[in-house]
């Protein structure tokens, strides 16, 4: 008897264990951890100008219903625009569960807008001076809407998460797995237009030169605890040349 019923017992406790760990991965019995407080004073810092550019900013309107789906306890749309060239960027952050954060990406959002995906997505750095790397995906994106519409965006993620070594932007291959129950994920997009006679080298795109602009402000604003490589290299050289001094 216990042999016939055996290969149904242990099914039965295999679906129990691996619902249980699938539980405990998605934090599917706990809510968010987060201060939206907290994450809407950061917010508040990220510059609506530039210091020192020509770049302004200018805050788009986001329905309720797409900050919902993106999870975003907080969030900026923004349009930047140069003032002496007249060019743009449209700049794209949220902050929120790594459940909801992890699940929306461009090649799936632009896709249910009408776009088309002109070639798969690569991995692409961003060096802003002073700051370290930011890893960021790219994909460019096109749809005819009155004539051949074509954006670049540039995407990444921050857990902001020092204990599990994520204190960078991030373009991981697994976010989901990356990022776990992390509670205030951040996710980044810069998006500029592609035209074609511009290169295949994500380097042309505009976004890239305005994104070194931006990264220290958005890093300096939302990681203010965080000492920056370049920020510690200056200071140990002053202190250095300091004791060469008395010496």
């Amino acid at each position: 008897m216990l042999r016939t019923w055996l290969p149904a017992i242990i099914a039965g406790v295999l679906l129990v264990s691996l619902s249980g760990w699938e539980a405990v991965i998605s934090d599917r019995f706990r809510g968010s951890g987060i201060s939206p407080e907290v994450v809407a004073e950061r917010f508040a810092k990220i510059p609506m100008d530039i210091p020192g550019t020509a770049w302004v900013g200018e805050n788009q309107k986001v329905s309720e219903e797409i900050l919902q789906v993106a999870g975003a306890v907080n969030h900026i749309n923004r349009t930047y625009t140069n003032g002496d060239t007249g060019e743009r960027v449209d700049v794209w952050l949220i902050c929120g569960h790594a459940r909801d954060v992890c699940r929306h990406t461009p090649n799936i959002c632009y896709l249910s807008q009408g776009f088309r995906q002109r070639a798969s997505q690569m991995k692409h750095e961003i060096i802003a001076p002073g700051e370290k790397p930011a890893e960021f995906y790219t994909a460019v994106f096109s749809r005819e809407t009155g004539g051949e519409h074509a954006v670049r965006v540039f995407w990444s993620w921050n857990g902001n998460d020092a204990e599990r070594g994520h204190t960078t932007w991030e373009a991981p291959d697994n976010q989901r797995r990356t990022f776990g129950n992390n509670t205030a994920l951040y996710k980044l997009y810069f998006t500029a237009p592609y035209s074609e006679d511009q290169e295949d080298d994500a380097n042309d795109s505009l976004a890239v030169d305005f994104a070194k602009l931006m990264l220290p402000e958005i890093n300096k604003a939302l990681f203010p605890e965080t000492e920056t490589p370049a920020d510690a290299g200056v200071e140990a050289d002053a202190s250095d040349a300091s004791d060469d001094a008395g010496a």
